[in-house]
């Protein structure tokens, strides 16, 4: 039998704050919405010290509390408890640092006596001792990783059902955002599409056609380099701007030879200091960097091209082999959580999965697009790509790099 655990001052809407806190027990935290509760997890048990489940859950149902609220904070079966430690894997730079001071934090003050250990790395790093392990006995609880690595390792069974009851906001989730199956879910995206300099380039691009139709950018491009997923993206999206389908390869490379002479580039950052050092005046970057250069004060501005943005995406899962589930479902789901999407959203301006997520005022004039963009971003079938990956980075070695 499942028990709800409902953990928010929602139980008595419309009493009293004050009545709210002293008949509850609960104690106010940092604002006037927000308390935190005295549950205990010793013994598997997540309720008040001297309260009964039964009882608990009797008050509730009688004073109409669980009906017509908000979701709850997620649902237990008995036996299993949110406590104890799980991996989670982390980039590093401003992405482990925003991990480490908030996002971690946050989940272990609403889960007391869970921890949190980041794995600071690389996919490709991850995915190796991943494999190396086996599915069964892989070091990850959850997996935070570009859909580039996650698809071949669903496909081959290293991850697992994310449970609705275990992780109800992925009801929040839009749905061209949400994995078949639910064996994870894209929980931010980084819309990919083109940024350029506001003080050297007259023409401001409006569509990815104009990088080959107008003259002032010829030479001035800069393209990510085919062993970045970008790159392997940009071959997809160019076969599909001038065949319609995204799998003719032939007609993808005649199409980027005619660019030449381009900058390539490894990952963001380097795009970045190409477009800041004037190398690049044209490029295919990431709004999230762009946005972050244009609040320090470079002199870039981003378009999301007519025919649909493309996407670093962050696919989110959790592993087969995981020994923490419980604690690793309450991740994904707090990771998914409107206030979490929130502080992603204001302080790193990755878009939100979250449909509940509304931009601030303050940030529209910053970000170009926002969630209700988010269908317009196109999405790949990364099986293939990964399957053709060998021959593409052969192919473009010696037909774009030589």
């Amino acid at each position: 039998m499942a028990v709800a655990i409902l953990v928010r001052e929602r139980l008595c809407r419309g009493m009293d704050k004050g009545k709210l806190l002293s008949r509850s027990g609960l104690t106010r935290a940092h604002g006037p919405a927000e308390y935190t509760s005295p549950f205990s997890s010793r013994g598997g048990s997540l309720m008040p010290h001297r309260l009964s489940r039964r009882r608990f859950l009797g008050s509730a149902l009688a004073s109409g509390a669980v009906a017509g609220l908000a979701p709850a904070r997620l649902v237990l079966a008995q036996g299993d408890k949110i406590a104890g430690e799980i991996t989670v894997t982390s980039y590093g730079g401003a992405w482990e640092e925003f991990m480490r001071g908030t996002i971690v934090p946050g989940f272990e003050k609403e889960y007391p006596g869970t921890h949190v250990e980041l794995a600071i790395g690389l996919s490709k790093d991850w995915i190796a001792k991943m494999k190396a392990a086996g599915k069964n006995n892989n070091p990850y609880d959850v997996v935070i990783t570009n859909e580039v690595w996650a698809a071949p390792l669903r496909a081959d069974g290293y991850y697992t059902k994310l449970p609705v009851d275990r992780v109800p906001n992925l009801k929040l989730v839009a749905p061209n955002l949400r994995i078949k199956d639910d064996t994870g879910v894209l929980s931010l995206v980084g819309p990919i599409g083109l940024s350029y300099r506001t003080d050297k380039i007259k023409t401001v691009p409006k569509a990815w056609k104009d990088l080959w139709t107008v003259p002032e950018y010829k030479g001035k491009l800069g393209i990510y380099n085919i062993v970045n997923s970008a790159g392997q993206m940009f071959v997809a999206l160019t076969s599909k701007l001038w065949t319609g389908g995204d799998k003719d390869v032939d007609t993808a490379f005649r199409k980027i030879a005619e660019l030449k002479p381009f900058k390539q580039s490894d990952f963001s950052g380097d795009m970045e200091k190409l477009l800041i050092q004037g190398e690049v005046l044209v490029g295919i970057l990431d709004m999230p960097a762009a946005v972050r250069r244009k609040r320090g004060g470079a002199p870039i501005a981003w378009v999301a091209p007519a025919e649909g943005m493309i996407m670093f995406e962050q696919d989110t899962a959790v592993t087969a082999g995981a020994k923490n589930k419980a604690t690793a479902f309450a991740f994904v789901n707090y990771f998914l959580k409107k206030e979490t999407q929130e502080q992603w959203l204001v302080r790193q301006t990755w878009l939100p999965a979250n449909t509940q997520v509304k931009v601030p005022d303050d940030l529209k004039s910053l970000l170009p697009v926002g969630v209700a963009d988010i269908p317009k971003i196109l999405q790949w079938d990364w099986l293939w790509i990964n399957e053709q990956k060998p021959k593409l980075i052969d192919r473009w070695n010696r037909e774009m790099s030589s």
